[in-house]
């Protein structure tokens, strides 16, 4: 029988469990042990064969392969082809050799995203990793969660799960406990939740009937959580590929035509051209990028920032706007009931953090409840309406919670007054419970104690104060006196009730409305609760230090006006002159009016979800780049339109984490601006290394394209051309890569229009270095060859040096677009200076080992030649430290100074 069709008590039977205390420690070891892990079976990894076939599956390399295929029956070089092909071979086994190391990067990127849920072990509740559950656990099910294995329902309150993973249905699903009969679909079996679903309402017990291969989702083989391994700007990388294709076909027509019309003969022109294809393709640079990618998501993870969408790199280091909530972002999140008020007494609470050991006191001394019923009351709502679960890391000194931790600190709250959670839950029988949401703003449930009916309220002031019986002016005090100190304020109300009488719907829609109906206005204010979140000593520096930047810092809270301003005006986002707008206002403005105003916005107080939406949507209007936090499944609409959808690592709900294209692992704005610092060094990173790729390919380019003009012998064969493009460029591009990060990104201005990796200012850049590399190669060739076939092979060794010490210059250039390179300092890129002198070894190798002549046709050169290289392509440093001269003197006489500006020539 399916555990959809059986009783709970026939479910707690069958796997050997209890519905309330669950299993024992021992008895969960021991499953786990025997069961395995609870984990989803990987998908099938592909072998190295394929993974090195697929390494030819590019069009530039279908050019390689043209081109030595022409090169081995029309060349005169037969021994080219084979090297063509060697090299693509070898540029095949670090592709592989890649793909692999990068395959381990993300492997242990996923070690940082570590889902746990709540389980009932011994009758008590415990936090564990989702991979520790096993057959027979009881998991309580809570909002914003996912279901870590498939389960029987056995205790239902509003649970709504979205199955859209797994059935394709985007209608929510309520559960039941109720047994079902008959041969039901998956998608019909109400009192059965599966894993990898998620919970959008309501709350649950379940019983795990099936874990990792077992669920329905590892049947199907299907990965949940999976880190996009996709190469950032892939599609430019596309594009760049078929760019390229495009340029080739079209000057080998052209050239073909001019070659016939010059007299070549065709012979001579085909070499000509497929050394023109190798000049034209960057074989190492994919591998190159890639590189630069992952090894710079995995720092970032260092930095307890986890990069889940690589793509957003390019958004990080461009962003303009920054939309925060202020709820662990900029407060540490261990939210802690400070003071209380009743009627006509105030409170105080002693203690730090989520740790239940401290009191309440009114005049210094701890209060008596005996005396003081209403503050009993306000205990024991806050205990019996908290869902909320948290364990503490001694290690790490941290808490982890799940729920909301507003509800946990009502319940420390309660602890402290002395009230336990079993002895209230043995006295008040839970009927009906409406869970809290962003729209209606409180939270209520209905109780059974001993013969009467009671409902209790907990919400916002504003919201709880309109259904009360009466509000004391003290208690209206005391809301603003909290407000100001920048405590989160709820309100506490209940009142009797005959729940028996009460006409229930037959669907969940009805009877909610049923209960809403009931609760209704008539309730007795107990009193209120001030709640604070100290605010994160770092937040403030790092605030100020992107506002210098030019970014635009904004705090978007469901939070009080008046509680948003006092962390607002703490951290530095709101500053004398600036505005705030509640969510009731912005509903009254048209987008027109706010667009005028929203510069100078920075606070949007009392704002639900889809303001939020709207804020990021004026954003866009202006055409900006916005970065946007969250931590509820509400915040995921808003996470999706951010350009950059940022989810709290330790406060936020695994639906949110999913959304999100970066999570933030402790959940600290400081780390916000750290992502960002970093992702504008991989975008410089970036461009440098496309930028030395064009630059030596294009001198590559001329040299071949003036002798062909100029009815001069191929300056450099085609397995030279390979050893300049694999070699040379791949080691001294793999050091440029790793380049420290420059000391001012978040110092230095920030462009604001939406540049590419690839643009104009970074081809006339390359252009710029083509230009003297081309020309002095070609004139060089020109000098040692005099017009005699035998002196060919040194006019091809000495040009072939030059152009790989231009390289060697070049790559030192590239090092910044404006810095001089002196200023940045010779020794401060060490893996830079290490592969120049590798690559100088390896040239010395091919000039002077006999068998390294013989593949590339090379001849000693004397010293007087290595002075006369020296002296021929060391001026590029000289005209580029003029060109960074220049930039930087006309950029401080405009005032429009950009350190690294791509938009600047």
């Amino acid at each position: 029988m399916n555990a959809y069709e059986q009783t709970v008590s026939q479910v707690e039977k069958e796997f050997h469990t209890n519905e309330k205390t669950g299993l024992t420690e021992r008895e969960a070891r021991e499953r786990l042990q025997r069961e395995g892990k609870n984990e989803l079976p990987e998908g099938k990894r592909d072998t190295w064969f394929f993974i090195f076939i697929s390494q030819f599956q590019s069009p530039l390399i279908y050019i390689l392969l043209v081109a030595a295929v022409i090169i081995f029956f029309v060349g005169e070089h037969r021994l080219d082809a084979f090297i063509i092909s060697g090299v693509l071979l070898f540029n095949a086994i670090v592709g592989t050799i890649q793909e692999g190391r990068t395959s381990n990067i993300i492997a242990s990127l996923r070690r940082f995203i570590r889902t746990k849920t709540i389980v009932i072990r011994d009758g008590k509740h415990q936090i564990i990793d989702d991979e520790d559950v096993v057959v027979g656990d009881l998991i309580v099910l809570k909002e914003g969660e996912r279901v870590p294995a498939d389960a029987r329902v056995v205790q239902e309150n509003r649970l709504q799960i979205d199955e859209a993973i797994l059935t394709g249905e985007s209608t929510p699903v309520y559960k039941t406990d109720d047994a079902l009969s008959g041969d039901v679909l998956v998608a019909n079996q109400k009192n059965m939740v599966f894993q990898g679903t998620s919970i959008l309402s309501g709350s649950g017990i379940a019983i795990v009937v099936a874990t990792g291969a077992d669920t329905q989702i590892g049947k199907l083989h299907k990965t949940i959580e999976e880190i996009n391994t996709d190469i950032p700007l892939k599609k430019e990388l596309i594009r760049l590929s078929y760019a390229i294709l495009l340029f080739v076909l079209l000057i080998c027509v052209v050239l073909l035509v001019i070659g016939v019309l010059f007299g070549r003969p065709f012979q001579e022109l085909a070499v000509m051209l497929t050394a023109l294809f190798i000049c034209v393709i960057p074989e190492g640079l994919p591998v190159v990028l890639t590189l630069v990618l992952v090894t710079g998501a995995y720092r970032m993870a260092r930095k307890k920032v986890l990069i889940k969408n690589l793509q957003g790199v390019e958004a990080l280091g461009r962003t303009d706007v920054i939309v925060i909530d202020k709820t662990g972002t900029l407060t540490r999140n261990e939210m802690m009931v400070t003071q209380a008020i009743t009627k006509q007494c105030t409170y105080t609470v002693s203690g730090e953090g989520y740790f239940a050991e401290g009191s309440v006191y009114e005049n210094g001394k701890v209060a008596d409840l005996s005396k003081h019923p209403e503050l009993e009351q306000m205990g024991v709502a806050s205990e019996l309406l908290n869902s909320a679960e948290v364990s503490f890391d001694k290690k790490l000194r941290l808490f982890d919670i799940k729920g909301d931790p507003t509800e946990l600190a009502l319940s420390i709250f309660a602890q402290k007054l002395g009230l336990k959670e079993d002895a209230l839950k043995k006295e008040y029988t839970l009927l009906y419970d409406i869970p809290f949401d962003s729209k209606r703003k409180y939270h209520a449930a209905y109780f059974k104690h001993n013969d009467t009916y009671i409902v209790y309220m907990i919400g916002a002031p504003e919201i709880v104060f309109e259904r009360v019986n009466e509000v004391s002016d003290f208690c209206k005090k005391g809301v603003a006196d909290f407000l100001k100190e920048g405590l989160r304020t709820v309100a506490i109300a209940s009142k009797q009730c005959d729940v028996s009488a009460l006409a229930v719907g037959q669907s969940e829609e009805q009877t909610l409305a049923a209960y809403e109906a009931m609760l209704g206005n008539g309730l007795t204010m107990l009193g209120l609760c001030g709640i604070q979140d100290s605010i994160r000593k770092e937040v403030a520096g790092v605030i100020e230090q992107a506002r210098d930047v030019g970014m635009h810092i904004i705090m978007a809270t469901g939070d009080h006006k008046d509680t948003a301003l006092y962390v607002a005006k703490k951290v530095g986002i709101f500053k004398d002159g600036d505005e705030v707008i509640t969510g009731q206002e912005l509903e009254t403005m048209s987008d027109e009016q706010l667009l005028k105003k929203l510069d100078g916005i920075t606070v949007f107080a009392r704002v639900n979800p889809k303001d939020k939406a709207r804020i990021i949507d004026l954003f866009h209007q202006q055409k900006k780049i916005v970065a946007m936090t969250g931590d509820g499944v509400n915040d995921v609409p808003s996470l999706l339109a951010a350009d950059l959808g940022i989810a709290m690592g330790g406060i936020g709900t695994e639906v949110t984490k999913q959304a999100a294209d970066l999570v933030l692992l402790d959940d600290s704005f400081v780390n916000i601006i750290s992502a960002i610092e970093q992702g504008r060094h991989i975008f410089y990173t970036l461009r440098r290394v496309v930028l030395y790729f064009f630059a030596t390919n294009l001198g590559e380019i001329l040299i071949v394209l003036i002798a062909l003009f100029t009815n001069l012998p191929l300056p450099l064969t085609a397995s030279q051309i390979l050893w300049l493009n694999l070699v040379t460029d791949g080691f001294l591009d793999v050091g440029l890569s790793m380049e420290p990060q420059e000391p001012d990104l978040l110092q230095a201005s920030w462009l604001k229009q939406k540049v590419r990796l690839i643009d104009l200012s970074l081809v006339l850049k390359a252009i710029y270095f083509a230009l003297p590399m081309g020309l002095a190669s070609i004139a060089v060739f020109s000098w040692a060859y005099d017009g005699m076939p035998e002196s060919i092979p040194y006019a091809r060794t000495i040009t072939l040096i030059t152009m790989a010490m231009f390289q060697w210059f070049n790559a030192w250039n590239c090092r910044s677009e404006t810095k001089s390179l002196f200023t940045i300092g010779l020794f401060t890129n060490r893996w830079l200076v290490a592969a120049t002198i590798l690559v100088l070894f390896l040239q010395f190798a091919i000039v002077y080992i006999p068998f390294m002549q013989y593949i590339f046709k090379t001849v000693p050169l004397s010293l007087s030649d290595w002075l006369l290289v020296v002296a021929v392509s060391f001026p590029i440093v000289i005209v580029e430290e003029v060109r960074k001269w220049f930039l930087r003197y006309t950029s401080q006489k405009l005032g429009t100074q950009d350190e690294r500006g791509s938009k600047n020539f």
